[in-house]
């Protein structure tokens, strides 16, 4: 099975489909599935609370802002589907964050309903950057490896996090509609 790109919407499976497509998948491929879609996100989001610590924030408000960031900007409905929250949490929480100085709240130009959520980038800035702790834990791992490999692995990841941009953003986009 090779990983393609595809503008669909994504079909459902039945658990014998389900079956039949794992049992056709290479081993090595199953696992980077698992490591990249749960496995690295548990230690990302244990690195985010140590993280959120030290900012002086919760881990969920650190949580909302690093979606904020990464994704430049993101209306309050999209922030709440996201992070699972009632309309009303997600008021909060952007509350929070805009009161300390880290986002900016602004009218969609194309539909004065929406509310656009915007990171400040002065106060944004000490998050924007890799944690050190992280950079020396890859450090250590890039020391053992060699360019071609470190290129390799760096490529895959890349065209991985693109994919998983480019579906977030279907999913989100699908819901809005659907609502």
């Amino acid at each position: 099975m090779s990983l393609s790109i595809v503008s669909e919407a994504p079909r459902r499976v039945s658990p014998a489909q389900l079956r039949d497509l794992t049992e056709d998948t290479d081993p090595v491929v199953d696992e980077l599935a698992m490591l990249i879609s749960r496995r690295l996100s548990v230690y990302a989001e244990a690195r985010l609370s140590c993280l959120a610590e030290d900012a002086g924030l919760s881990s969920l408000d650190l949580r909302a802002l690093a979606f904020v960031i990464e994704f430049g900007s993101l209306s309050t409905g999209h922030l709440g589907q996201l992070m699972g929250l009632s309309h009303g949490g997600v008021t909060a929480l952007i509350n929070r964050l805009e009161t300390a100085g880290y986002i900016q709240r602004d009218r969609n130009q194309h539909d004065r309903r929406v509310v656009t959520l915007r990171p400040v980038a002065e106060r944004c800035e000490p998050l924007m950057h890799p944690e050190q702790y992280v950079v020396d834990r890859i450090a250590e791992i890039a020391q053992r490896s060699g360019n071609s490999d470190l290129a390799g692995t760096f490529d895959f990841l890349m065209r991985c996090m693109k994919l998983l941009r480019r579906d977030t953003l279907q999913w989100l986009a699908t819901r809005e509609l659907a609502k």
